[in-house]
Protein backbone atom coordinates (compact mmCIF):
# COMPACT_ATOMS: atom_id res chain seq x y z
CA UNK A 1 0.00 0.00 0.00
CA UNK A 2 1.58 3.56 -0.63
CA UNK A 3 -0.03 6.77 0.97
CA UNK A 4 -0.05 9.92 -0.87
CA UNK A 5 -0.98 12.33 2.00
CA UNK A 6 1.36 14.42 3.17
CA UNK A 7 0.58 14.18 6.73
CA UNK A 8 0.70 10.21 6.45
CA UNK A 9 3.72 10.46 4.51
CA UNK A 10 5.33 12.63 7.57
CA UNK A 11 4.86 9.82 10.05
CA UNK A 12 6.39 7.27 7.45
CA UNK A 13 9.18 8.84 7.21
CA UNK A 14 9.65 10.16 10.86
CA UNK A 15 9.35 6.83 12.33
CA UNK A 16 11.09 5.00 9.19
CA UNK A 17 14.15 7.78 10.07
CA UNK A 18 14.25 6.34 13.88
CA UNK A 19 14.59 2.75 12.78
CA UNK A 20 17.49 3.88 10.35
CA UNK A 21 19.01 5.88 13.20
CA UNK A 22 18.97 2.40 15.92
CA UNK A 23 19.23 0.08 13.68
CA UNK A 24 16.20 -1.45 14.07
CA UNK A 25 16.05 -3.62 11.03
CA UNK A 26 17.82 -5.82 8.57
CA UNK A 27 17.46 -6.75 4.88
CA UNK A 28 15.78 -10.38 5.09
CA UNK A 29 14.04 -9.60 8.44
CA UNK A 30 10.45 -11.76 9.69
CA UNK A 31 9.06 -8.72 12.39
CA UNK A 32 6.56 -9.71 14.62
CA UNK A 33 4.35 -7.29 15.71
CA UNK A 34 2.52 -7.17 19.07
CA UNK A 35 -0.81 -5.86 18.67
CA UNK A 36 -3.24 -5.66 21.39
CA UNK A 37 -5.75 -3.42 19.33
CA UNK A 38 -4.96 -0.42 20.41
CA UNK A 39 -4.14 2.86 18.38
CA UNK A 40 -0.35 2.71 19.40
CA UNK A 41 -0.16 -1.34 18.08
CA UNK A 42 -2.79 -0.95 15.09
CA UNK A 43 -0.22 2.36 13.98
CA UNK A 44 2.66 0.30 14.12
CA UNK A 45 1.41 -2.89 11.95
CA UNK A 46 0.53 -0.76 9.05
CA UNK A 47 3.31 1.80 9.60
CA UNK A 48 5.66 -1.82 9.20
CA UNK A 49 3.47 -2.87 6.09
CA UNK A 50 4.11 0.55 4.27
CA UNK A 51 8.04 0.05 4.89
CA UNK A 52 8.39 -3.29 4.22
CA UNK A 53 9.51 -3.09 0.54
CA UNK A 54 12.13 -0.43 1.51
CA UNK A 55 13.27 -2.16 4.36
CA UNK A 56 13.18 -5.65 2.11
CA UNK A 57 11.30 -7.69 4.74
CA UNK A 58 10.84 -10.69 4.18
CA UNK A 59 7.60 -11.26 6.39
CA UNK A 60 5.39 -9.26 9.08
CA UNK A 61 3.55 -11.11 11.02
CA UNK A 62 1.06 -10.22 13.98
CA UNK A 63 0.70 -11.72 17.61
CA UNK A 64 -1.79 -11.05 20.48
CA UNK A 65 -1.90 -12.15 24.23
CA UNK A 66 -5.34 -12.56 25.65
CA UNK A 67 -4.74 -11.38 29.53
CA UNK A 68 -7.79 -12.67 30.47
CA UNK A 69 -8.18 -9.15 32.69
CA UNK A 70 -10.96 -7.61 31.27
CA UNK A 71 -13.59 -10.68 30.85
CA UNK A 72 -15.47 -9.59 27.58
CA UNK A 73 -13.85 -6.88 26.44
CA UNK A 74 -10.51 -8.71 26.22
CA UNK A 75 -11.93 -10.93 24.23
CA UNK A 76 -13.19 -8.48 21.56
CA UNK A 77 -9.69 -6.98 21.75
CA UNK A 78 -8.40 -10.40 20.24
CA UNK A 79 -11.32 -10.79 18.07
CA UNK A 80 -10.36 -7.52 16.73
CA UNK A 81 -6.98 -8.49 15.79
CA UNK A 82 -7.65 -11.71 14.11
CA UNK A 83 -10.41 -9.77 11.97
CA UNK A 84 -7.32 -6.94 11.08
CA UNK A 85 -5.01 -9.29 10.43
CA UNK A 86 -6.89 -11.59 8.11
CA UNK A 87 -8.17 -8.38 6.30
CA UNK A 88 -4.29 -7.53 5.80
CA UNK A 89 -3.56 -11.32 4.84
CA UNK A 90 -1.13 -11.47 7.71
CA UNK A 91 -0.01 -14.31 9.98
CA UNK A 92 -1.26 -14.30 13.09
CA UNK A 93 -0.57 -15.78 16.49
CA UNK A 94 -3.44 -15.33 19.89
CA UNK A 95 -3.14 -16.95 22.92
CA UNK A 96 -4.90 -16.38 26.61
CA UNK A 97 -3.16 -16.24 29.67
CA UNK A 98 -4.27 -16.38 33.24
CA UNK A 99 -2.32 -13.10 34.19
CA UNK A 100 -4.58 -12.24 37.92
CA UNK A 101 -3.50 -16.06 38.72
CA UNK A 102 0.19 -15.83 37.34
CA UNK A 103 0.24 -12.19 39.63
CA UNK A 104 -0.99 -14.27 42.39
CA UNK A 105 1.22 -17.00 42.30
CA UNK A 106 4.58 -15.06 41.59
CA UNK A 107 4.09 -12.64 43.58
CA UNK A 108 3.91 -9.89 41.63
CA UNK A 109 1.85 -7.06 40.23
CA UNK A 110 -0.75 -7.40 37.41
CA UNK A 111 1.15 -4.73 35.81
CA UNK A 112 4.27 -6.66 36.28
CA UNK A 113 3.20 -9.84 35.46
CA UNK A 114 0.97 -9.02 32.49
CA UNK A 115 4.25 -7.69 31.19
CA UNK A 116 6.22 -10.75 31.68
CA UNK A 117 3.52 -12.91 30.56
CA UNK A 118 3.34 -10.46 27.10
CA UNK A 119 7.26 -11.02 26.90
CA UNK A 120 7.53 -14.41 27.56
CA UNK A 121 4.88 -14.87 24.51
CA UNK A 122 6.18 -12.72 22.18
CA UNK A 123 9.65 -14.08 22.65
CA UNK A 124 8.63 -17.84 22.34
CA UNK A 125 6.22 -16.97 18.60
CA UNK A 126 9.35 -15.15 17.94
CA UNK A 127 11.73 -18.43 18.32
CA UNK A 128 8.79 -21.01 17.44
CA UNK A 129 8.20 -18.90 14.22
CA UNK A 130 11.37 -17.89 13.17
CA UNK A 131 11.20 -14.30 13.07
CA UNK A 132 14.00 -12.23 13.54
CA UNK A 133 12.21 -8.98 15.37
CA UNK A 134 9.69 -7.98 17.62
CA UNK A 135 8.20 -4.81 16.97
CA UNK A 136 6.35 -2.80 19.83
CA UNK A 137 4.26 0.20 19.79
CA UNK A 138 5.67 2.72 22.25
CA UNK A 139 5.98 6.16 21.65
CA UNK A 140 7.28 8.97 22.83
CA UNK A 141 4.34 9.82 25.08
CA UNK A 142 5.29 6.33 26.53
CA UNK A 143 8.55 7.24 27.07
CA UNK A 144 8.16 10.63 28.76
CA UNK A 145 5.57 9.24 31.17
CA UNK A 146 7.84 6.42 32.21
CA UNK A 147 11.40 9.03 32.60
CA UNK A 148 8.34 10.90 34.94
CA UNK A 149 7.44 7.69 36.91
CA UNK A 150 11.30 6.87 37.20
CA UNK A 151 11.74 10.38 38.53
CA UNK A 152 9.63 9.57 40.96
CA UNK A 153 10.83 6.57 42.37
CA UNK A 154 14.51 8.49 42.52
CA UNK A 155 16.01 6.74 39.80
CA UNK A 156 19.48 7.22 38.57
CA UNK A 157 20.33 8.12 35.09
CA UNK A 158 19.52 4.53 33.53
CA UNK A 159 16.30 4.92 34.49
CA UNK A 160 16.18 8.53 33.49
CA UNK A 161 16.85 7.21 30.36
CA UNK A 162 13.48 6.14 29.57
CA UNK A 163 12.43 3.06 26.72
CA UNK A 164 15.28 1.70 24.76
CA UNK A 165 14.30 1.58 21.06
CA UNK A 166 16.05 -1.22 20.97
CA UNK A 167 16.57 -4.33 22.96
CA UNK A 168 19.27 -7.29 22.86
CA UNK A 169 16.40 -9.50 23.17
CA UNK A 170 15.34 -8.33 19.37
CA UNK A 171 12.73 -5.99 20.36
CA UNK A 172 12.41 -2.78 18.25
CA UNK A 173 10.41 0.24 18.78
CA UNK A 174 9.72 2.01 15.39
CA UNK A 175 7.57 4.77 16.99
CA UNK A 176 9.57 5.96 20.05
CA UNK A 177 9.66 9.35 18.31
CA UNK A 178 6.12 9.81 17.56
CA UNK A 179 3.75 11.38 20.01
CA UNK A 180 0.22 10.05 20.09
CA UNK A 181 -1.91 12.90 18.55
CA UNK A 182 0.25 11.67 15.65
CA UNK A 183 -0.35 8.45 16.08
CA UNK A 184 -4.05 9.35 16.39
CA UNK A 185 -4.28 11.72 12.98
CA UNK A 186 -2.38 9.06 10.89
CA UNK A 187 -4.82 6.13 12.01
CA UNK A 188 -7.66 8.31 11.13
CA UNK A 189 -6.17 10.07 7.91
CA UNK A 190 -6.23 5.86 6.84
CA UNK A 191 -9.44 5.77 8.45
CA UNK A 192 -8.52 2.88 10.58
CA UNK A 193 -10.70 2.08 13.93
CA UNK A 194 -9.01 0.84 17.03
CA UNK A 195 -10.03 -0.76 20.72
CA UNK A 196 -10.05 1.15 23.90
CA UNK A 197 -8.66 -0.33 27.07
CA UNK A 198 -11.05 0.74 30.06
CA UNK A 199 -8.24 -0.23 32.11
CA UNK A 200 -6.18 2.90 31.04
CA UNK A 201 -8.45 5.35 33.30
CA UNK A 202 -8.06 2.83 36.01
CA UNK A 203 -6.38 5.12 38.77
CA UNK A 204 -4.97 2.39 40.80
CA UNK A 205 -2.08 2.10 38.16
CA UNK A 206 0.51 4.47 38.57
CA UNK A 207 1.28 5.31 34.66
CA UNK A 208 -2.17 6.16 34.60
CA UNK A 209 -2.18 8.45 37.20
CA UNK A 210 0.85 9.86 35.74
CA UNK A 211 -0.79 9.75 31.96
CA UNK A 212 -3.58 11.24 33.12
CA UNK A 213 -3.34 13.47 36.05
CA UNK A 214 -0.02 14.73 36.93
CA UNK A 215 1.52 15.21 33.25
CA UNK A 216 -1.62 17.34 31.94
CA UNK A 217 -1.11 19.55 35.83
CA UNK A 218 2.33 20.16 34.60
CA UNK A 219 1.49 20.97 31.25
CA UNK A 220 -1.07 23.34 32.53
CA UNK A 221 0.42 25.02 35.50
CA UNK A 222 4.11 24.61 34.70
CA UNK A 223 5.64 23.48 31.88
CA UNK A 224 3.03 23.19 28.32
CA UNK A 225 6.42 21.45 26.51
CA UNK A 226 6.94 18.82 29.19
CA UNK A 227 6.69 16.02 27.39
CA UNK A 228 9.01 17.30 24.97
CA UNK A 229 11.17 18.32 27.81
CA UNK A 230 11.36 14.35 29.43
CA UNK A 231 11.93 13.24 25.81
CA UNK A 232 14.91 15.15 25.44
CA UNK A 233 16.36 13.74 29.20
CA UNK A 234 15.54 10.22 28.25
CA UNK A 235 17.68 11.16 24.82
CA UNK A 236 20.78 12.91 27.18
CA UNK A 237 20.87 9.99 29.38
CA UNK A 238 20.77 7.05 26.95
CA UNK A 239 23.94 9.22 25.13
CA UNK A 240 25.78 9.82 28.55
CA UNK A 241 24.61 6.01 29.44
CA UNK A 242 26.36 4.45 26.60
CA UNK A 243 29.55 6.60 27.19
CA UNK A 244 29.65 5.16 30.50
CA UNK A 245 28.95 1.40 29.47
CA UNK A 246 31.98 2.10 27.36
CA UNK A 247 34.22 3.24 30.15
CA UNK A 248 33.25 0.19 32.30
CA UNK A 249 34.04 -2.56 29.50
CA UNK A 250 37.88 -1.41 29.90
CA UNK A 251 37.63 -1.27 34.09
CA UNK A 252 36.28 -5.03 33.97
CA UNK A 253 39.40 -6.19 32.53
CA UNK A 254 41.19 -4.69 35.73
CA UNK A 255 39.32 -6.01 38.62
CA UNK A 256 37.33 -9.03 37.80
CA UNK A 257 38.33 -12.18 38.89
CA UNK A 258 35.94 -14.97 37.79
CA UNK A 259 32.88 -15.63 36.07
CA UNK A 260 32.61 -19.16 36.65
CA UNK A 261 29.79 -21.04 38.06
CA UNK A 262 27.27 -18.42 37.33
CA UNK A 263 29.22 -15.96 39.87
CA UNK A 264 30.72 -12.49 39.13
CA UNK A 265 33.87 -11.92 41.62
CA UNK A 266 35.88 -8.66 41.38
CA UNK A 267 38.85 -7.43 43.39
CA UNK A 268 37.69 -6.07 46.20
CA UNK A 269 40.16 -3.37 46.26
CA UNK A 270 39.76 -2.20 42.65
CA UNK A 271 36.16 -1.95 43.29
CA UNK A 272 36.62 0.12 46.37
CA UNK A 273 39.04 2.29 44.66
CA UNK A 274 36.76 3.18 41.44
CA UNK A 275 34.46 6.45 41.38
CA UNK A 276 31.12 6.26 43.12
CA UNK A 277 29.02 6.19 39.80
CA UNK A 278 31.57 3.52 38.38
CA UNK A 279 30.94 1.39 41.28
CA UNK A 280 27.11 1.39 40.55
CA UNK A 281 27.76 0.27 36.85
CA UNK A 282 29.45 -2.46 37.88
CA UNK A 283 27.43 -3.77 40.51
CA UNK A 284 24.66 -3.17 37.95
CA UNK A 285 26.82 -5.23 35.31
CA UNK A 286 26.78 -8.02 37.77
CA UNK A 287 23.76 -8.38 39.16
CA UNK A 288 22.71 -8.55 35.09
CA UNK A 289 24.94 -10.93 34.62
CA UNK A 290 23.79 -13.56 37.37
CA UNK A 291 20.09 -12.71 37.50
CA UNK A 292 19.67 -11.84 33.46
CA UNK A 293 17.82 -8.48 33.99
CA UNK A 294 17.98 -5.53 36.60
CA UNK A 295 13.94 -6.03 37.26
CA UNK A 296 13.72 -5.23 40.59
CA UNK A 297 17.04 -3.88 41.56
CA UNK A 298 16.99 -0.34 42.28
CA UNK A 299 18.92 2.76 43.25
CA UNK A 300 18.91 2.19 46.88
CA UNK A 301 20.08 -1.75 46.37
CA UNK A 302 23.06 -1.13 44.18
CA UNK A 303 24.07 1.85 46.97
CA UNK A 304 23.54 -0.72 49.70
CA UNK A 305 26.43 -2.88 47.64
CA UNK A 306 28.56 0.34 47.68
CA UNK A 307 28.28 0.72 51.21
CA UNK A 308 28.74 -3.53 51.55
CA UNK A 309 31.99 -3.19 50.08
CA UNK A 310 33.32 -0.21 51.96
CA UNK A 311 32.39 -1.02 55.46
CA UNK A 312 33.05 -3.26 57.70
CA UNK A 313 34.95 -6.46 58.02
CA UNK A 314 34.83 -9.55 55.75
CA UNK A 315 32.33 -12.26 55.92
CA UNK A 316 28.94 -10.07 55.55
CA UNK A 317 26.38 -10.36 52.66
CA UNK A 318 23.05 -8.74 51.14
CA UNK A 319 20.48 -9.93 49.56
CA UNK A 320 18.74 -9.09 46.85
CA UNK A 321 15.26 -9.04 44.76
CA UNK A 322 15.54 -12.56 42.16
CA UNK A 323 17.90 -14.56 45.00
CA UNK A 324 21.16 -12.36 44.22
CA UNK A 325 23.39 -12.50 46.88
CA UNK A 326 26.71 -10.44 47.29
CA UNK A 327 28.83 -11.63 49.75
CA UNK A 328 32.27 -9.80 50.60
CA UNK A 329 35.40 -11.79 52.06
CA UNK A 330 38.87 -9.66 53.03
CA UNK A 331 39.75 -9.84 49.40
CA UNK A 332 36.92 -9.98 47.01
CA UNK A 333 33.16 -9.08 46.42
CA UNK A 334 31.06 -11.73 44.86
CA UNK A 335 27.82 -11.79 42.84
CA UNK A 336 25.69 -15.30 42.88
CA UNK A 337 22.00 -16.32 42.37
CA UNK A 338 21.29 -18.69 44.05
CA UNK A 339 19.05 -21.79 43.40
CA UNK A 340 16.57 -21.46 46.57
CA UNK A 341 14.40 -18.97 48.21
CA UNK A 342 17.06 -17.04 50.20
CA UNK A 343 14.76 -16.81 53.19
CA UNK A 344 14.80 -20.55 53.16
CA UNK A 345 18.95 -19.83 52.86
CA UNK A 346 18.84 -18.23 55.62
CA UNK A 347 16.91 -20.89 57.26
CA UNK A 348 19.51 -23.44 56.41
CA UNK A 349 22.40 -21.54 57.58
CA UNK A 350 20.55 -20.72 60.73
CA UNK A 351 19.93 -24.46 61.54
CA UNK A 352 23.50 -25.42 60.57
CA UNK A 353 24.54 -22.67 63.06
CA UNK A 354 22.27 -24.27 66.07
CA UNK A 355 23.81 -27.83 64.91
CA UNK A 356 27.58 -26.28 65.79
Amino acid sequence: MKFKHTKIREFIKKAGASARKHGMFEKGDRVLAGVSGGPDSVALLFFLLEIKEAFRFEKVGVAHLNHMLRGEEADRDQRFVENLAGRLGLDCYTATRDVPLMAKQEGLSTEDAARKARFSFLSSIRKEKGYTRIALGHHADDDAELVLMNLLRGAGSTGLSGIPPVREEKIVRPLIQCTKKEILRFLDLLGQGFVTDSSNENGLFLRNRVRNHLVPILEKEYNPGIRKSLNRLADICKEDNDWMESQITARLEQILLNTEDDRVVFDLAGFNSGHPAEKRRLSRWAIRFVKGDLKRISLSHIDSIRTLAATGEGGRSLDLPGRVRVAKDKNTLVFKKETLPLRELGKQEKRRQKRL
